[in-house]
């Protein structure tokens, strides 16, 4: 095994370059009222850090149930393309041409990655790793990762995650283990990486292709699926690096194979396809 967090010694010029080439929030002004006046949401401070909004349906429309508000934290980082509004993401076509650019940007991102990390994987494990890229994104965010009210912006939070400052954006980078001074990806979230939908995608992927090289070549994982999978349970639980180790706690073992299958389901049908119908 290499190291245990390997990707967190990466420098944040790896994911911080621009990879969907989206207008940014630039010349978008920023709020000259308080959000709470807006009554769009209830909002709790988590351990002093950051304000987690639980926002109206009204405005999330299905993407999630959890958020940051980052509108003054990320400003000039938010890529417009990617954070609709309510009205914009009703719109059948501006949505689908949303899941179109999302399917194009995980390709690019994720041949830059192994570009970068000198293009060891080939033929069918390439593919097939490639093909796991959009699973992830797909059971970790259902390819969500900020959205728009107004002139606000907020990123997408996992809200019940056992890591107690959130798992954040389309690749639900981890913030913490279960206390808050247990800190994780510090790199990520001082680089404000979390503020971009690329840089996102990049970084998590970025760990879960360090797990998957090591997790390919461990005798408990058989099968190209058995590695993609095993690969999954590490980046998801942090449990094990095999795709049959499952923690005796029950509600843990619970949520490590909800989110195995899970990521398994979406890899073999390829669910985001019928949305970019």
């Amino acid at each position: 095994m290499t190291a245990e967090y390997p990707w967190e010694e990466e420098p944040a010029s790896r994911w911080t370059r621009d990879f969907s080439n989206s207008a940014r929030d630039n010349r978008v002004p920023l709020p000259t009222t308080q959000l709470e006046q807006e009554g769009i949401g209830e909002k709790i401070t988590v351990h002093g850090l950051f304000d987690r909004w639980v926002l109206n349906d009204s405005v999330h429309v299905g993407r999630g149930t959890h958020f940051a508000e980052v509108t003054q934290d990320c400003k000039g980082k938010i890529e417009l393309d990617f954070s609709l509004t309510a009205a914009q993401w009703q719109n059948r076509a501006r949505r689908k041409r949303y899941y179109r650019s999302i399917d194009k940007l995980v390709i690019k991102v994720g041949r830059q990655l192994l570009a970068d990390f000198g293009d060891q994987l080939s033929g069918r494990e390439r593919e097939a790793f490639m093909r796991a890229l959009h699973a992830l994104a797909w059971q970790e965010s259902l390819w969500q990762h900020s959205i728009r009210y107004k002139n606000w912006f907020f990123v997408v939070l996992s809200g019940s995650s056992y890591n107690a400052l959130d798992d954040w954006g389309i690749t639900q980078v981890a913030r913490s283990h279960g206390h808050p001074d247990e800190l994780l990806n510090e790199r990520f979230f001082a680089s404000k990486g979390y503020c971009s939908i690329g840089s996102t995608l990049y970084y998590g992927f970025m760990e879960y292709y360090l797990i998957y090289m090591d997790a390919r070549s461990l005798p408990c994982n058989h099968s190209a699926m058995d590695k993609l999978v095993g690969a999954y349970n590490q980046y998801a639980s942090g449990f094990s690096y095999c795709n049959d180790q499952f923690s005796e706690d029950e509600t843990f073992r619970t949520y490590q194979i909800g989110a195995m299958t899970g990521f398994g389901n979406h890899y073999k049908k390829r669910t985001w396809l019928k949305k970019m119908k």
